[in-house]
């Protein structure tokens, strides 16, 4: 990927690659047809594939069902049960930290979803992204406050050590033109401010 000074803003270089990767991927589709149908098992599958893909654009190595990883020496498709791992690009696999932890999270559960941002949020990388879905968008306001009050603020106090960037991508169905912004909703962990917050850089 292009270099980019600080490591905290990676996140937002990823997520501009996912979003010009579903415009004009193999993904795109079936992510749009499983997102009105509700078929989230099906919606996980693809976009599973699509982040992988987004990792490897920008020269990582990905690990995930399905995508053995290849840079650790022992190779697994899933590390520390963690969806999807990022790993910089080495010659030879090495024990390294990852770059990036993703949680692709089909259950609708407002605790599943804490679980999963709890995980990200625990692993130390320069950023820590959960998918989850919503039925409908008037859906996101409640569980962002939920996710807000039960985890985030607990686990990003002031006083806290934490330094991790984390960010939420709500997935939920649109009108079927408008993809993948209709159909995905980014939201970064505001620190400062204690919400989450829509980037405006996308």
């Amino acid at each position: 990927m292009s270099i980019i000074s600080d490591p905290k803003e990676w996140y937002k270089e990823w997520y501009k690659v996912f979003r010009r990767l579903l415009k004009y991927s193999r993904w795109a589709e079936p992510l749009r047809e499983s997102a009105l149908a509700g078929e989230l098992g099906r919606w996980t599958e693809q976009l599973t594939g699509a982040v992988v893909a987004t990792c490897d654009s920008l020269g990582w190595k990905a690990v995930a069902k399905g995508y053995p990883g290849q840079a650790l020496p022992i190779s697994k498709q899933e590390y520390l049960a963690v969806d999807v791992m990022a790993f910089p690009s080495q010659v030879e696999p090495c024990w390294q930290r990852p770059i990036a932890a993703f949680e692709l999270e089909n259950q609708l559960d407002p605790n599943s979803i804490s679980y999963s941002l709890w995980k990200v949020s625990m692993i130390r990388c320069n950023f820590g992204g959960v998918f989850c879905y919503c039925r409908q968008p008037e859906e996101i306001k409640d569980l962002l406050r939920s996710l807000t009050e039960s985890v985030m603020v607990p686990l990003f106090s002031p006083v806290d050590s934490l330094d991790a960037v984390v960010f939420l991508v709500v997935g939920t169905r649109s009108k079927a033109e408008d993809f993948p912004d209709g159909f995905f909703r980014p939201y970064f962990w505001d620190r400062a401010y204690g919400q989450f917050r829509l980037p405006t850089i996308f």
